[in-house]
């Protein structure tokens, strides 16, 4: 269960836990709400949040296949996808330091290694569409 005291995580995908209409639409409980796809304002996303009619869950993330999903890979699925962005990487930089500065760091411990890809994401915007891909590849999807 996501952790009350952290509140709304703009970049983890949120679910409708009190039915309600919005952006033309009138969503249902533990429908995945993907108000960014929709354009809908974060302010009123926010809003929705704090007065509780949507709410994360890792649950329903699992269900709804949505979010980065790196909760469902293990061990070596989460060494695979090292792997394959890694190679990314290799394929753009010109030298073995640049590789080194860039690279995706790994760890044997799963949790880190989910923070590491997750921060690696976040510092390399460029590589999001190609994680995707490459997350299903180590999903067997």
């Amino acid at each position: 269960m996501h952790p009350t005291h952290l509140g709304w995580q703009v970049d983890w995908p949120v679910f409708i836990k009190i039915p309600v209409s919005a952006d033309g639409k009138n969503w249902k409980s533990g429908e995945h709400f993907n108000w960014l796809e929709r354009g809908i304002d974060e302010i009123k996303v926010s809003s929705l949040y704090v007065t509780n009619f949507i709410h994360h869950n890792k649950e329903l993330e699992v269900q709804n296949k949505v979010g980065d999903r790196l909760s469902e890979l293990n061990s070596k699925q989460l060494s695979t996808l090292v792997g394959l962005l890694n190679s990314e990487v290799k394929d753009r930089t010109a030298s073995k330091n640049e590789f080194e500065a860039k690279k995706c760091k790994m760890s044997k411990i799963d949790g880190k290694q989910r923070g590491l890809i997750r921060r690696f994401l976040n510092g390399n915007v460029w590589v999001t569409e190609i994680f995707y891909e490459l997350r299903d590849q180590a999903l067997g999807e």
